[in-house]
């Protein structure tokens, strides 16, 4: 089974909580905005931008973006200056909190998954810990077609005992109504060295050390 692994991490500094925000794109274009997941830490969207369409000026927090169709998008901002962004499908990049005016004046419709991070403050342990302080990491999975329940169960099978990781807070598994074989993973870890605790684990090292089914060979960027 073929699976491509794409791997985005980010550490959360000082961002935007999305309940703030004075003007969020979601009452104001239903129609091209849908949560897919929403918790404490992050909120997923499933965004579109037809040909030709334009949205006026609203805010998004950091927030970390993979395309799913290719598009080209002049972006209007604050300020009124601007810029073009081209994107294909398959990329994944980062943005820090921003104002903008999407415009496509590309030759297709636009569509792909936006992650918005968000702050929060939690009391544990060992006391009060800053959001500052956490790690979240969105993985992109596409498995072969027709192989989607074999590797959803796959997928599946680190969750319970990633969750019961001291240094774990978020461990969600998102598949596409669309594409049934590309799922999307969400992890939040308490500090960047959770998580390399993490990959110690025996639970992820034997998903790594068991024989790849199918052929399948993950690739992963950081």
């Amino acid at each position: 089974m073929m699976t491509k692994i794409i791997t985005f991490s980010v550490v959360t500094v000082a961002l935007l909580s999305v309940g703030v925000l004075a003007q969020d794109p979601l009452p104001l274009y239903p129609d091209n905005y849908k949560i897919l997941l929403e918790n404490d830490q992050v909120r997923v969207l499933d965004f579109q931008l037809k040909k030709g369409a334009k949205e006026r000026l609203h805010s998004h927090p950091a927030a970390v973006t993979y395309v799913i169709s290719p598009f080209k998008i002049r972006f209007t901002f604050a300020d009124g200056s601007s810029k073009i962004r081209e994107g294909k499908a398959g990329d994944v990049f980062y943005s820090d909190a921003i104002n903008h005016s999407p415009e496509n004046i590309g030759d297709t419709d636009a569509h792909g998954i936006l992650v918005e991070m968000k702050t929060q403050q939690t009391t544990g342990k060992a006391g009060t810990e800053s959001a500052n302080d956490f790690l979240t990491a969105v993985t992109f999975v596409k498995g072969a077609e027709g192989k989607d329940e074999e590797l959803k169960s796959e997928l599946l099978a680190l969750s319970a005992p990633t969750r019961a990781e001291p240094g774990n807070i978020t461990y969600d598994l998102y598949q596409s109504p669309e594409k049934k074989n590309e799922f999307m993973r969400i992890e939040v870890w308490r500090s960047p060295h959770a998580m390399e605790d993490h990959k110690q684990t025996p639970h992820l090292k034997a998903v790594f050390e068991r024989p790849q089914k199918g052929g399948r060979r993950p690739k992963s960027a950081l």
